[in-house]
């Protein structure tokens, strides 16, 4: 049976294998995505969270109008997700919020939320369509922010790992869990398991109070990604965001 997502007739099929592996097709699903820049008038007074609040009662409102509507509706994903990545705001929309971002921007040059002005820098011409689903190529790809891995209980065992080779086991495992999460959010069904190899550091960062432990690094997998994605718990909140990489010739 054909392996499908949430956008049903739009999926990709690539050539067999050739190798001794068992054969099958490369399949992806399409994932329609729209971004937006913006730049606020203020940087001093400008603040992330409350451009987040403000995009999602707008996304709120909009699935609540057009359900019933639009085909393909993703509901497991957060579709709008806001990025502030090396002093650069991105909002991205996936999904739903792919022609929520575009029809919120349509005509307009700024959004305006409480005394904030965020002018609008760049935008997409149109709704991207986007692979997303296994290939029969390995990626590399790195985060571009702090990628939120582990809860409570994981941190505690990450700890206890004393040596790095069994640490670095550990993250793989549960990156690969992380993509096979991503997967399932977006509704596209595995044909054959995701392959990992990853390559991250962790550090501690402040995050609502409290000491976290967030990782960096880069990754390579059999799973085709679109760019500026995220991965991993908090992602609405900007964690985990991803993008293609130069694959290092060393390894």
């Amino acid at each position: 049976m054909t392996p499908e997502g949430s956008y049903q007739g739009n999926i990709v099929i690539g050539q067999d294998y050739l190798d001794s592996s068992p054969r099958y097709h490369t399949i992806s699903m399409i994932l329609p995505l729209f971004t937006l820049t913006l730049e606020p008038s203020n940087p001093l007074h400008f603040s992330i969270d409350d451009l987040r609040s403000f995009f999602h009662k707008k996304s709120a409102d909009y699935t609540r109008l057009h359900k019933d509507l639009t085909k393909g509706f993703i509901h497991r994903y957060p579709v709008v997700q806001c990025k502030q990545i090396k002093g650069m705001i991105m909002v991205i929309g996936a999904g739903q919020g792919a022609n929520f971002l575009q029809e919120i921007s349509g005509g307009a040059h700024e959004f305006r939320f409480g005394d904030t002005r965020c002018i609008i820098t760049g935008r997409d011409q149109e709704i991207r369509d986007e692979e997303f689903g296994i290939s029969d190529e390995i990626h590399t790809y790195e985060f571009l922010t702090p990628w939120l891995a582990l809860n409570q209980q994981n941190a505690k065992k990450f700890y206890d790992l004393k040596g790095k080779p069994d640490r670095d086991a550990f993250m793989q495992k549960i990156l690969t869990g992380h993509l096979i999460t991503l997967a399932k959010s977006l509704d596209y069904d595995l044909p054959v398991p995701i392959t990992c190899k990853s390559r991250v550091r962790f550090r501690r960062e402040r995050i609502h109070q409290e000491n976290v432990m967030v990782f960096l690094g880069t990754f390579e997998t059999n799973l085709t990604i679109p760019d500026y994605l995220g991965i991993g718990q908090s992602v609405s909140q900007g964690f985990g965001t991803i993008r293609s990489a130069v694959q290092d010739p060393d390894h």
